[in-house]
């Protein structure tokens, strides 16, 4: 914590500079409110979320910028038959760039977006994200900041290198609001207070109470991520290439044993007994990929995939944890035909495991398909949008559709609506029976 006060106290002193070096900027600032309810009826969850945003951008001249928003989220719920209520401040995107003709230099809290598919996005590995928000609203709204140094270089030939470096992890969250009893983490269904009911071997059938054990990243430098991409046009085509060391930003669960712990000589007390407990850990991961992109008229059509050539893989969840690769190539198109926007992209991906243990965990594939449509009415003041995620592997699917309303200036009025279809241990399997609704009231100002 030491090292991220200092790098935000001398963030704030070249905000203060290069305020004092300036004397008429330009300040833009814009923010929203929304109330929403919800409720996941099978998880026993009504939920009132309340969220608040503000953004300020800043430009000094055509070199200094500097951005700077945050937002609270309020929590008052029932979940699990249990009141809830929490209160959280999350900064937004806060940082300062510096511009120049052949480089930009960017520091500070920041979302950094590389592929091109929507919403499945195989590369986009730079910020975690928070699955309720996905869940409910898409990827774009998911993506949490990252503390983050991003330099630009932009050469001849429109070539665009841009590199980043995450000095300390930052985990994926299920859930920003009250994460231990949120409907949307799947841990909250068999643990509490960190105690959870695991099937062991040679247990009881219903379970067996055991502890919770985190091995999370320490917030240090020595475990920072950082990579590059670098983009280039040919004839047309946009082509991409990438490379990232970084985090597995959820973790995998598994059965473990804690040694026990040995009395110190002399106390004469019996050694305690050695337990079983479920861990979660997080794992190095690192990927190399790449991504073309190309329009036609009304048409956009991209590719993209990734290589993990080491993470960690499981056959399900808690099974051992041993190390593996993984492969995830997809394609798509995007078009637009008059008030239509569409897209839609399938994705092949391969798991296995390697080394000395590879026989723990055997290979794993499959095809997602992700398809989208938006409409807009009225003069762009109804909008209708659905999206969908099937996996036919798995025999899973995930569908959600919105509907709104922009009732005056600046105000909309959401519905929303989503299935979870099928039973597997992939991510949309796991959360069957999540199925929700919801209604929000947004004021843009």
């Amino acid at each position: 914590m030491k090292g991220l006060r200092s790098m935000l106290g001398g963030l704030a002193a070249t905000l203060v500079a290069a305020g004092a070096a300036i004397a008429q900027p330009t300040i833009t600032s814009r923010g929203s409110i929304a109330s929403m309810v919800d409720a996941v009826p099978a998880a026993d969850a009504t939920e009132l979320r309340v969220r608040l945003d503000q953004e300020v951008d800043v430009e000094f001249d055509e070199r200094w910028v500097v951005k700077a928003g945050s937002w609270i989220d309020v929590l008052g719920a029932s979940r699990r038959s249990e009141g809830e209520a929490d209160l959280v401040y999350q900064p937004g995107e806060i940082y300062v760039r510096h511009r120049r003709e052949r480089f930009d230099l960017t520091a500070g809290f920041q979302r950094i977006v590389w592929g091109t598919l929507d919403e499945i996005q195989p590369t986009d590995l730079v910020n975690p994200i928070d699955v309720s928000r996905f869940l409910m609203e898409g990827r774009s709204e998911a993506r949490l900041p990252v503390l983050a140094l991003r330099g630009r270089v932009f050469l001849p030939g429109d070539t665009t290198v841009d590199a980043v470096y995450a000095p300390f992890f930052r985990r994926g969250r299920y859930d920003l609001l009250d994460e231990p009893s949120s409907p949307f983490n799947l841990l909250a269904d068999q643990c509490q207070d960190e105690v959870c009911i695991a099937n062991v071997p040679g247990g009881p059938t219903t379970g067996l109470a055991v502890p919770l054990v985190s091995e999370r990243p320490a917030r240090t430098i020595e475990h920072g991520s950082g990579g590059a991409r670098v983009t280039r046009p040919f004839g047309g085509v946009d082509v991409g290439a990438s490379v990232y060391r970084g985090w597995q930003t959820f973790p995998l669960v598994s059965l473990t044993v804690v040694p026990p712990v040995m009395p110190a000589a002399g106390a004469g007390a019996a050694p305690a007994l050695t337990t079983v407990a479920l861990r979660e850990s997080w794992s190095r991961l690192t990927m190399v990929g790449g991504d073309v992109e190309a329009a036609r008229g009304a048409v956009t059509w991209r590719a993209e995939g990734a290589f993990l050539v080491d993470t960690a893989v499981q056959a399900e969840p808690g099974s051992p944890v041993v190390a593996g690769r993984s492969l995830q190539v997809g394609a798509g198109l995007d078009w637009t035909v008059g008030p239509w926007r569409t897209f839609g992209n399938a994705i092949v991906r391969r798991t296995w495991a390697v080394g000395p243990t590879a026989s723990l965990v055997p290979s794993t594939g499959g095809l997602q398909l992700v398809g989208g449509a938006e409409r807009k009415f009225a003069r762009d003041t109804r909008l209708v949008r659905g999206f969908a995620v099937v996996d036919p592997s798995e025999g899973t699917a995930f569908v959600r559709g919105l509907g709104a309303w922009n009732v005056r200036d600046n105000l909309w009025i959401e519905g929303s609506a989503a299935w979870f279809g099928g039973e597997g241990d992939d991510f949309l399997g796991r959360y069957t029976e999540r199925d929700f609704l919801s209604l929000r009231v947004k004021y843009y100002f």
